[in-house]
């Protein structure tokens, strides 16, 4: 499901509700009791300030998700490899990182956290082009749930069933279709 509408209204304090990081002033949310929410935000810097090297970064969320034995340290250079970390890379602290490589490094922790639902709030920031589409093939194969705010137009386009268009006055839309659809909806080609 892909959130979108014009900057300011309100699309990231909706999933920051969604996870709780936000009280609604009234009402309640709940998840399903299965539901394992994971989550990228839009400002994920304050998760990067710490000295900590890259490999001790992405081995809490080993632990986190669960994993032990010999195969641990295995798992670590493997997630970082494919998270396009190596060598000595992966011994540089977190704080020096960019922006495109935080957001590598949130893909890594989401994978390792087993998530069977991802919200993401505006995933393809700072990122590459090669790098978007991995992200993209990587969440078409994802086999749960992904709820998503972007202006990234091909990103919705090539993930999006569902659209829900957050005006200004507060009210949604709630399209039941793919971007395409909606746009069509609208008399937009």
């Amino acid at each position: 499901m892909a959130i979108i509408g014009e900057n300011g209204v309100g699309k990231t304090t909706l999933l920051r509700l969604l996870m709780g990081e936000l009280q609604p002033q009234f009402g309640t949310i709940r998840w399903a009791e299965k539901a394992k929410p994971g989550y990228y935000s839009q400002d994920h810097s304050a998760l990067f300030k710490s000295e900590v090297s890259l490999t001790e970064w992405i081995s809490g969320y080993v632990r986190a998700g669960g994993y032990e034995g010999g195969d641990v340290e295995t798992l670590i250079r493997g997630t970082l490899g494919r998270l396009l970390f190596s060598g000595d890379e992966v011994k540089k602290p977190v704080s020096v990182i960019s922006g495109g490589e935080q957001g590598r490094m949130l893909f890594g922790k989401l994978m390792l956290l087993h998530s069977n639902v991802l919200i993401m709030d505006e995933p393809t920031n700072h990122l590459d082009m090669e790098s978007i589409e991995s992200l993209n093939t990587g969440l078409e194969k994802f086999p749960g749930t992904l709820v998503f705010v972007s202006h990234d137009r091909e990103f919705v386009s090539s993930l999006a069933t569902r659209v829900f268009e957050v005006k200004g006055d507060g009210s949604i839309i709630d399209y039941l279709g793919g971007y395409e659809d909606y746009l069509a909806s609208l008399g937009v080609n």
